[in-house]
C-alpha cells in the first residue's frame, strides 16, 4: 500500500533513462490522453491489495483505483506484480499508474506524484506475551527484525545505525517467521499492521503503542515523469475528498479515517 535501496533505485534511475530514450515503442504515452487506467500492485500485501478467495484482487488501493477511475471516466486494470519491479514496468509503460505509494525524494527523481491520498507510520509487530511489548528504535539493533523489502519500513530501517534487518518478499512471510520464533520484530506500516494483526493474527501478534519513527508517511499515486494526466489525477482526488468517497474507503478497511489527509 512503499526510498528503496541503492540498488533499486539505480535500476529505477537506469530505467527512466531508457523509457525517456525509447518512449516512441512505449505502449502508454506520457503525452497521451488518459482513456484507461492501467495499475500496478503487490498481490500479497493486505489490506492494501491482495487476492481474495475467489481469486480476485481486493483491498483498500483496490477500491481507490475503482473509485479513482469512475471519477476520472476511464475503466480501470488492476495487476498484481512483484513490488521491487513495479516502478520499472511503470517506466516500460505496461502499467500506467502505482495508485499507491509512499512519497519520498528519491523516488521523485525517477516518477511524478499526484496529491496524498494516504497517512501512515512506521511500527513495530511482536509476537502476544513476548517481552518486547515496549520495543523502540534504539532496541532495533540488539533485536532480529525483519521487514519487507522496498517498502517504507526498510527505509526506515536502513537510515538506523545497526539494524541489520532480515528481508523478504512479502510481509505475510515476515510474520510467519516471527510466529515461529525465528525473528523478534516485523517493522511495518501502520496500515498493514494495524489490519493484519486484527483480521487474522488476534491473540497471537501485537503492534507496539508507539511508532517506530515519528515521520509520517504521505501515500501518493505515482506516474511516469512528465505525464500530462496528473492534473487530472489530482482534480479527481479533490473530487474524492470532497465527495466523501476517500473517507468510506478508509472506514471500509481500518475502521476509522485516521489515515487521510486534509
Amino acid at each position: 500500500m512503499f526510498k528503496k535501496s541503492p540498488s533499486f533505485l539505480l535500476r529505477g534511475a537506469f530505467a527512466a533513462m531508457v523509457f525517456l530514450a525509447g518512449s516512441a515503442a512505449s505502449p502508454v504515452l506520457a503525452d497521451e490522453a488518459l482513456t484507461k487506467l492501467s495499475v500496478g500492485a503487490d498481490p500479497d500485501f493486505r489490506p492494501i491489495s491482495f487476492m481474495g478467495p475467489d481469486g480476485a484482487l481486493q483491498g483498500y488501493d483496490v477500491d481507490f483505483a475503482q473509485a479513482l477511475g469512475k471519477h476520472l471516466g476511464v475503466p480501470v486494470d488492476y495487476q498484481g506484480m512483484a513490488w521491487d519491479g513495479i516502478i520499472p514496468a511503470l517506466q516500460a509503460g505496461k502499467i500506467n499508474a502505482i495508485t499507491n505509494m509512499a512519497i519520498t525524494d528519491a523516488r521523485k527523481q525517477v516518477v511524478d506524484f499526484s496529491k496524498p491520498i494516504m497517512r501512515q507510520s512506521i511500527v513495530a509487530v511482536v509476537k502476544a506475551g513476548s517481552p518486547n511489548q515496549s520495543v523502540g528504535a534504539d532496541d532495533l539493533a540488539k533485536l532480529k527484525v525483519g521487514v519487507m523489502t522496498g517498502t517504507s519500513a526498510s527505509n526506515a530501517l536502513a537510515a538506523m545505525p545497526g539494524v541489520s534487518p532480515t528481508t523478504y518478499n512479502t510481509v505475510i512471510d515476515a510474520y510467519n517467521d516471527l510466529l515461529l520464533g525465528r525473528i523478534d520484530a516485523v517493522v511495518v506500516e501502520s496500515v498493514n499492521g494495524s489490519y493484519l494483526v486484527e483480521s487474522q493474527f488476534k491473540g497471537k501478534l501485537v503492534v507496539v503503542d508507539k511508532p517506530i519513527t515519528q515521520e509520517v508517511t504521505l501515500n501518493g499515486v505515482a506516474l511516469r515523469k512528465g505525464d500530462k494526466a496528473l492534473a487530472e489525477i489530482d482534480r479527481a482526488i479533490d473530487k474524492m475528498k470532497a465527495d466523501g468517497s476517500l473517507k468510506e474507503i478508509s472506514m471500509k478497511w481500518f475502521g476509522n479515517v485516521a489515515n487521510v489527509p486534509e
